[in-house]
This record gives C-alpha cells, structure tokens and sequence, in this order.
C-alpha cells in the first residue's frame, strides 16, 4: 500500500503593507487614540487585506505570483478616517470613507484573477480597512480621526502563520502598480 502525503499548505492573502513613513502615522495614530481594551494588533502587522486566500497548496503559489505580475491597476491614495468597532468580529479598526476607484479596480482584478485559478473569493464587498486591536468586546462609538493618507504604489503576497501569540506575516512577493517589476522581499 502507497502511503500519500497531503500537499503543504500555506495560509495567504494579497494586502497594502504600510511604508515607513504610514506605519509611523499608524503608531501615532494608534497611541492617540489611547485604546485600553483587546488584543493590540503588533505594529509590524499593520496591513489592508485586499483579498484573503485561505489556506493554499504551496505548489499553486507560482500560479498566483504569475496572475499577480500580470496585473495593471493605478497607484491611488488610501486615506483612513475612521474608527470603527465591528461588534461580530470584536474588532477596532481604521476605515476608509471612500475606496479609491484605482483601488476597487485592483482587488476586482485580483478576485478575477483568482478565480481563473480555481479559488473561490470571497463575494462580501471589498471594504478597505486597518485593524488595531482584536478581541475588542466592549462596545466603542466609532468617530472621525485624524486622517491618514496612505500612498498606494504597491500590493504584496503575504503568508500568515499562527502561534500561541497571535499572528506573523512575511510578505512574500511585491508588485508595484502603474507597471514595473515584481520585487520580491
């Protein structure tokens, strides 16, 4: 009898990953805010998903990679301006008030993309937004903040994976938008 192994799987999405310069208004904007409650989200895993993969076959992240190259969409500016608890995932988040077209365009793309693939994306409405703590069970009034404008100039591929502590990402490949090169890390 053959004894078959199950194919590696990685966890995946394709987000934002903040710069230098809007992880430090991140920070800022986060000690501002002085949230005493939940599960502080580390900074070093500050991102906008665009669109979330699941669990994946290492051997079809080539096929993704290639599908992500080959994606044009414009650089945009993200701008987050509120604050918002989403009760059902116990979750305080900054949100956008408007989705950039550009940005919209691009998370279709990816979503089309994927589904040539074989992958079945999630249908809920793209709605751009950054968590800041987790496990947030008493209840915040969302509000207007200080805006942050994010410059968007690049998606990237980021793998997760889960330990007692949380969550730690690795951004795996980088494609700038407006045409270019994919970067890898």
């Amino acid at each position: 009898m053959t004894k078959t192994t199950a194919p590696f799987k990685t966890r995946l999405f394709f987000a934002l990953w903040p710069d230098e310069s809007v992880l430090d208004a991140l920070k800022r904007t986060r000690r501002a805010l002085g949230i005493d409650q939940g599960r502080p989200v580390p900074a070093d895993n500050f991102h906008v998903t665009l669109l979330f993969l699941g669990e994946v076959d290492d051997s079809a992240i080539n096929d993704l990679e290639e599908m992500a190259a080959g994606i044009d969409a414009a650089p945009c500016e993200l701008v987050l301006d509120r604050l918002e608890h989403w009760v059902r995932p116990a979750v305080l988040c900054l949100t956008a008030s408007e989705i950039p077209e550009s940005l919209a365009a691009l998370v279709e793309r990816l979503r089309r993309g994927v589904r040539k693939l074989g992958f079945r994306p999630e249908k809920r409405p793209f709605r751009p937004h950054l968590t800041l703590a987790r496990k947030v069970r008493r209840r915040v009034v969302g509000r207007d903040v200080e805006p942050i404008r994010w410059p968007v100039r690049e998606f990237v591929l980021v793998k997760s994976e889960r330990d007692p502590e949380g969550s730690r990402y690795t951004v795996l490949a980088r494609w700038p938008l407006g045409g270019g090169r994919r970067n890898v890390p």
